[in-house]
């Protein structure tokens, strides 16, 4: 899942979008029992898509760049990928 920054900045703004979406069913109570939880996975996509833009960031301001630490955001990306992997494939991965 490597991607240049203005795809995980494209990410994020469509999943602020979603989260804006889904806080506002929360407030008027239109969202459905499951509703929570679906909002705390969108926030967890979203903390990663952060950290992996952040540390993109911070390695490119150094004077010679690692691009192995930089493509990867230090290991942000991986964590990136496991948030947006499907319930099922999570699910299959603890079993």
């Amino acid at each position: 899942m490597l991607g240049t920054n203005r795809q995980f900045e494209t990410l994020l703004r469509h999943l602020d979008g979603q989260i804006a979406g889904m806080e506002g069913m929360l407030v008027h109570g239109a969202a459905g029992g499951d509703a929570a939880p679906r909002l705390e996975d969108m926030w967890q996509k979203r903390r990663a898509l952060k950290l992996v833009l952040l540390n993109r960031k911070i390695e490119s301001a150094k004077p010679v760049v690692d691009f192995q630490k930089w493509r990867d955001g230090n290991g942000a990306l991986y964590l990136c990928a496991a948030t947006f992997e499907q319930p099922s494939d999570r699910a299959r991965a603890r079993a």
